[in-house]
C-alpha cells in the first residue's frame, strides 16, 4: 500500500498486483523506472519535471524473522531534470474551485492523520511494540542522487542551472561501541543510529545551456541516464562534462542519533533524543553571476505566485485582442489586494462571518456524524456552496473545529468503555487458514515473541509526568573548518571568511528553547590583504538565545560575547565588496513588496504580543520597571 501510494503516482509501469506478490515474498526489487513528467503538476509549483529516472528500489523484509533481522531499504540512482513552469493561463471559476476543493481535502486528510498520531496509544500496544521493533532496526541506504534545475527564462540571454548531488546516505542501528546491531526488548528504549554522509553538494552554473540528448528522454537506456547525470565524459562535445560552480562544495560527515528511556534521562540529565552531526570542511561560495541569477529566479517565482493567485480573473484572449478585459482584470486584482491589505472588517461583515461559522461547523459536524466511515465530506452541495465564498485557511479551520466536536461527542459516549486494545483489535484476523496458524502459537512462542519486541502484557500506559527541566531534544552541529567566499571573474576570490571549530546546538524543553553558538577563531581575507582576524583561537564568538529561559521572568533573552579582534580598513577591498552587491539587478517591485509585507507582519505580531503582555502585567501586578 505504501509503495503504491508514494511511488504509483510518480513513476510509470508500477504493477499493483505484482508489487503485492513481491512484498509478501519478502523481496521487492523495482528497477529502471521513469518519473512521470506530470506527477508534480498538481502541486502548482513554478517548477515542472522535464525528465526523471529511478534506477533501483530494493526492499528486503524477513517476514519470518522480523524481530531478529532488520528490514533493508535501498534506493539508488535518482535522477530528476526540472525546468520552470511559470506560464499561467486563464481558467474558469469552476476549475479554480475544483482545484481548491482538491487542495482542501488533501490538507484536511493530513491534519487528521497528524492528529490521530498525536492521540494514538499505539506505543503501549502489542502492535505498537512490534512496529517499534521493525522501524527501530531499519537499515537504510540511498545513493547516487542528482536533481538538476535548468532555467532559460528568468534571465533572458543568461541561461543557468542549479543542482543537488548526493553520493551516499546510509543509516544503521549500532550498540554502545558503535558496531552494527539489532535492538530488541528493553534495548528499544535506547536506540542508537549511525548515519554516514558522502559528497553532498549544491551547484549553480551561470551561462550554462540546457542539456541536450540525441533522442527523447524517455527512450534513454539506464546506462545512458547514468552517463548524463554522473558526468562521465565521453567526448569534447558532451555538455554533461562541464565543471560546476559550487555554492556548497562536496561535504562528507557522520551523524549519531540516540533515544533513551525517560527514567535514564532523568537520572543522567541527558536529553530523551540526542542528535549530533560532525562535518570536516564546509565551504560556501557565491559568484557575481550566480547572485544575479538567483535574484532573477526569485523575481520570476514571485511573479508566478502573484499571477497564479488570480488565474481565474485572467482573460483568455491576448491583450491586443481585448484590452478592456485586461483593464477589468487589473482593477479586480488591485481592488482585492487593497481590501486584503487593509485587514479591516465592518460590523456587518463580522456578524455575517460569525453566523456563517456557526452554520458551517454545525452542518459539517452533522454530516460527519451521519456517516462515521468517511473521514471528510466532499459531496454535499450546501458545503460546496459555502466553500466557494471562503478562503482555504478558513475552510480548514472550521472543518477541524467540526472534527473536534464530533470527537468530543464520541469520547463522552465511550467514556466508560475499556480502552485497552488486544492483538485481534488491530485487524490481524484473516482467513481461516491464517487463524489456524496464529492459534498454533504456544505459550512459549508468545512469551519469546513478546520478549523480543519488548511488550509486557497487562502493563497500562501511564503518561510521563511533565518535568519542565527535562530536555526533550538536543541537536548539535560541529564543523572543524568552514569558509564563505565571494567569487568574481571565474575563480578570483573577492572575500574569504574562514572559521575554525564552529559549533552550534539546540536544546528543547517542554517550554524553553535554547540555541547556543560558539566559534573558535575566524579570519577575513581579501586580495589586498587581511581585513579582520580574531585575537583568540578559542571561543572568539559566543552567542546564546533563550526562549522562555528558566528562573527568569522573560519571554526571551539573547547574550553575545566576542573576544578582541584586529580590523584593517582596505578601501579597495571594501569598495569591491560593495560593488559586488550593487552591480546586480535591483529586486523587482513584486518581490520587494512581498518581502516588506512579510517583515511588516512579523513586526506587527511582535508589537501586538508586547502590548498584550505589557497590559497583562500592568493589570495583574503593580511593579516598578528600571
Amino acid at each position: 500500500f505504501l509503495l503504491q501510494k508514494y511511488l504509483g503516482n510518480y513513476v510509470r509501469g508500477l504493477s499493483k498486483e505484482a508489487l503485492k506478490i513481491s512484498v509478501w515474498r519478502g523481496d521487492v526489487e523495482l528497477t529502471n523506472m521513469q518519473l512521470k513528467p506530470e506527477a508534480l503538476n498538481s502541486l502548482k509549483l513554478p517548477v515542472k519535471v522535464k525528465a526523471g529516472f529511478l534506477g533501483s528500489v530494493k526492499l528486503k523484509v524477513p517476514w519470518s524473522r522480523l524481530g531478529q533481522e532488520p528490514v533493508l531499504v535501498y534506493l539508488d540512482r535518482i535522477f530528476i531534470l526540472a525546468e520552470p513552469a511559470t506560464d499561467v493561463e486563464g481558467c474558469s471559476e469552476d476549475a479554480v474551485q475544483e482545484v481548491k476543493r482538491t487542495r482542501v481535502r488533501e490538507m484536511e486528510m493530513k491534519l487528521l492523520e497528524s492528529q490521530q498520531q498525536l492521540n494514538s496509544e499505539l506505543n503501549s500496544s502489542w502492535l505498537g511494540s512490534f512496529i517499534s521493533t521493525v522501524i527501530g532496526n531499519i537499515k537504510l541506504s540511498i545513493g547516487n542522487i542528482h536533481i538538476r534545475y535548468e532555467d532559460i527564462e528568468s534571465n533572458p540571454g543568461h541561461p543557468f542551472a542549479a543542482g543537488l548531488v548526493l553520493s551516499k546516505l546510509s543509516a544503521v542501528t549500532v550498540d554502545d561501541h558503535g558496531k552494527e546491531t539489532f535492538a530488541t526488548g528493553g534495548d528499544l528504549d535506547r536506540v542508537k543510529k549511525s548515519v554516514e554522509l558522502e559528497s553532498l553538494a549544491l551547484y549553480f552554473d551561470s551561462d550554462s545551456s540546457p542539456w541536450s540528448v540525441d533522442k527523447p528522454w524517455e527512450d534513454l537506456l539506464p546506462s545512458e541516464w547514468s552517463q548524463v547525470f554522473e558526468f562521465r565524459k565521453q567526448d569534447s562535445s558532451s555538455t554533461a562534462s562541464k565543471t560546476h560552480t559550487y555554492i556548497l562544495r562536496p561535504i562528507s560527515g557522520k551523524a549519531k542519533y540516540t533515544k533513551v528511556h525517560i527514567d535514564e534521562a532523568k537520572r543522567s540529565g541527558q536529553a530523551l533524543q540526542n542528535a549530533a552531526v560532525d562535518l570536516d570542511d564546509v565551504t560556501l561560495s557565491l559568484s557575481k553571476d550566480g547572485y544575479r541569477d538567483i535574484l532573477k529566479m526569485a523575481d520570476n517565482f514571485s511573479s508566478f505566485n502573484q499571477r497564479l493567485r488570480y488565474a481565474h480573473y485572467r482573460p483568455s484572449l491576448p491583450v491586443k485582442s481585448d484590452p478592456k478585459a485586461w483593464w477589468k482584470y487589473a482593477y479586480k486584482v488591485v481592488t482585492h489586494e487593497m481590501k486584503k491589505a487593509s485587514g479591516s472588517l465592518s460590523w456587518e461583515q463580522l456578524l455575517r462571518n460569525a453566523r456563517l461559522r456557526k452554520t458551517y461547523v454545525s452542518l459539517y459536524a452533522s454530516l460527519l456524524k451521519s456517516d462515521m466511515s468517511r473521514p471528510v465530506v466532499e459531496d454535499n452541495e450546501e458545503i460546496n456552496s459555502l466553500d466557494r465564498e471562503l478562503d482555504m485557511e478558513v475552510i480548514l479551520q472550521w472543518r477541524m473545529l467540526a472534527h473536534k466536536f464530533v470527537e468530543q461527542s464520541a469520547e463522552r459516549q465511550h467514556a466508560q468503555q475499556n480502552k485497552k486494545q488486544s492483538w485481534w483489535s488491530f485487524g490481524w484476523t484473516g482467513s481461516s487458514k491464517d487463524d489456524g496458524d496464529s492459534k498454533s502459537f504456544s505459550d512459549e512462542d508468545w512469551e519469546r515473541l513478546n520478549r523480543i519486541i519488548g511488550y509486557k502484557e497487562n502493563t497500562e500506559y501511564i503518561p510521563a509526568q511533565q518535568d519542565m527541566k527535562l530536555m526533550q531534544f538536543y541537536f548539535e552541529i560541529r564543523m572543524k573548518h568552514n569558509a564563505s567566499r565571494l567569487i568574481i571573474d571565474g575563480s578570483e576570490c573577492l572575500a574569504d571568511l574562514s572559521c575554525e571549530d564552529f559549533r552550534c546546538n539546540l536544546k528543547m524543553y517542554p517550554e524553553a528553547k535554547v540555541f547556543d553558538l560558539k566559534l573558535g577563531s575566524y579570519k577575513l581575507l581579501s586580495p589586498y590583504g587581511l581585513l579582520a582576524e580574531s585575537a583568540s583561537v578559542v571561543d572568539s564568538l559566543v552567542g546564546v538565545f533563550s526562549y522562555k529561559p528558566f528562573d527568569e521572568q522573560l519571554d526571551w533573552s539573547f547574550t553575545a560575547r566576542a573576544s578582541p579582534c584586529y580590523i584593517t580598513y582596505l578601501k579597495d577591498s571594501i569598495d569591491q565588496i560593495v560593488a559586488f552587491f550593487k552591480s546586480s539587478p535591483t529586486v523587482s517591485q513584486t518581490l520587494a513588496l512581498e518581502t516588506a509585507a512579510a517583515v511588516q507582519m512579523t513586526l506587527d505580531e511582535v508589537k501586538r504580543t508586547a502590548q498584550q503582555q505589557m497590559t497583562r502585567v500592568l493589570k495583574d501586578q503593580s511593579r516598578c520597571f528600571h
